[in-house]
């Protein structure tokens, strides 16, 4: 879910203190997710491009637990280390326009480079950044960034849209710098975050998978499951858990239910992949996503909703299908999908979610925490202000999951989910399902997965993370697979840097079908 509203002022961080150097520069969410729908933490340790960087909030400063560059250098000599080997970006990055303005963003980070001029500033960010950030704000945001240089470009890719990521080694202090355009090639999204990845961790069980989570601080369940025709059966939940794991927050991982849904809908005849949907002032969301920038009025088929709601987690393309669909219609999917549909629904809308945990006072969470059927949860959506202006978006870096505040799944019921998905992709009906889940991959496939679906979702103190892998030839009738899910809460910030390596490491595992 979003983070800030199509027209309310947008938070921009500045972060460059001894505890954490960073420059976070988020003035538009284009191709971003927001905090309540991360839909990638890439599982690839530095530099692996995600379609949501944790702009909204201070980059976490490093563990003081964890060596860093110092103490690397008390153990090997600098003389026999060799210096990483420098990305050529112009092999990386074939929008021109993209590459012209990273080599800036790069040029930024030296230390002869001096202020940016009000003209260049005017000329290279679009209007929305321009209102949330002047150029000399700017300037004064990367200096102390200079001091951690010189930076060598040691990895980079180009994520969904006009978006790129590069890892930048430094002696000092590693970053992760992100650049997104729009559609005229002016900068939209800008963020220098410290690296806080780190080397990915030994995993031989789901039991040292656990084990590095944990090590995040938060409390987190892993659940993984084996797909044989078009069901989830769980190999693995922690230690302590039930099978399957409890009912926690997904963010946007309830996503997967919509699709399920929609194809539910198009087998019966009621919809189809070619409709039209219309976006209203009523139905637009917050970012993350695009369609809530489309003007009133205009449309967009029901396709091109699907694919933005998974692949970049457009919140309004999920609130138009949600109600294209029909209430009705969702929770009989989630019957189908292995889902409870007494604590799932009504579905709420991501509309409603901000509003309820951004937009209303304590005491209307807490008459939602305590609604226990069906009636009393729609009675409390029903009675939410319906004008998204009520949303505090500067609070929206607030947990709000501990009171009930999500979509809570259990990771069995997202590996039935993604089971039923690509049982449904061997129908007419599901034609366009495999394509659309395989779109945003999550990270990096590792080299033995033949196709990777993928659906994350985060929200102030949650991160969840769900993959379907194959590693076999092409699926026929009964697609058959693996299915990782991680659920992580806490009542505050989660390193999403450091989990998408330890993810990676995990997917490394999952790929080679152990355990």
């Amino acid at each position: 879910m979003p983070t800030r509203t199509a027209g309310a002022r947008r938070s921009v961080g500045v972060v460059a203190s001894a505890a954490a150097a960073a420059l976070l520069l988020t003035a538009c969410t284009g191709g971003q997710e927001d905090p309540m729908s991360q839909d990638s933490v890439s599982p690839t340790g530095a530099g692996a491009p995600t379609s949501q960087q944790p702009g909204t909030t201070e980059a976490p400063a490093p563990d003081a637990t964890t060596g860093g560059p110092d103490d690397a250098g008390a153990t090997t000599a600098p003389a026999t280390t060799a210096p990483p080997a420098e990305v050529d970006l112009a092999a990386v990055i074939s929008d021109e326009d993209l590459l012209e303005q990273t080599r800036w963003a790069l040029g930024l980070l030296e230390e002869e480079t001096g202020v940016v001029s009000a003209g260049e500033f005017a000329e290279r960010f679009d209007q929305a950044f321009q209102d949330q950030l002047s150029a000399f704000e700017l300037s004064v945001g990367i200096g102390p960034l200079r001091l951690s240089g010189p930076y060598t470009v040691t990895h980079a890719a180009v994520g969904a849209g006009r978006v790129a990521s590069l890892s930048l080694h430094s002696e000092r202090r590693p970053l992760i710098l992100s650049i997104g355009l729009d559609d005229e090639g002016r900068i939209q999204m800008l963020s220098y975050q410290e690296d806080t990845s780190g080397e990915p961790p030994a995993i031989s069980a789901w039991a040292d998978l656990d084990a590095a989570l944990a090590d995040l601080g938060a409390q987190t369940q892993v659940v993984v499951g084996e797909v044989r025709d078009g069901t989830c059966q769980t190999v693995h939940t922690t230690e302590g858990l039930p099978a399957g794991g409890e009912a926690r927050p997904t963010g946007s991982v309830f996503k997967l239910l919509v699709l399920a849904g929609l194809v539910d809908a198009v087998e019966a005849g009621e919809l189809a992949w070619a409709d039209e949907l219309e976006i209203t002032d009523a139905v637009k969301s917050l970012p993350s996503g695009i369609l809530q920038d489309r003007e009133t009025g205009s449309t967009v088929s029901v396709q091109e909703a699907a694919e933005l709601m998974i692949s970049i987690s457009d919140n309004t393309a999920t609130d138009l299908l949600i109600a294209a669909v029909g209430q009705d219609r969702l929770r009989s999917s989630a019957e189908q999908a292995g889902v409870d549909p007494d604590r799932v629904t009504p579905l709420q809308t991501t509309r409603e979610l901000f509003i309820l945990g951004w937009g209303v006072e304590q005491d209307v969470r807490d008459r939602w925490a305590r609604a226990a059927s069906h009636q009393e949860r729609q009675a409390v959506l029903e009675g939410l202000p319906q004008d998204l202006s009520v949303v505090d978006v500067d609070a929206v870096t607030t947990p709000v999951w501990q009171d009930g505040v999500d979509w809570p799944l259990t990771g069995g019921e997202v590996c039935s989910m993604h089971a039923r998905l690509q049982q449904q992709a061997a129908t007419e009906a599901g034609g366009p399902v495999r394509e659309i889940l395989s779109a945003n991959p999550g990270g990096q496939v590792p080299e033995s997965v033949t196709y990777q679906g993928f659906k994350g979702g985060s929200a102030p103190g949650v991160l969840a993370l769900s993959y379907y892998v194959e590693t076999g030839a092409a699926a026929q009738d009964a697609p058959e697979g693996y299915v990782l899910v991680l659920q992580t809460r806490s009542e505050s910030m989660i390193d999403q840097l450091r989990m998408g390596t330890i993810v990676g490491a995990g997917l490394q595992h999952l790929a080679g079908g152990e355990d």
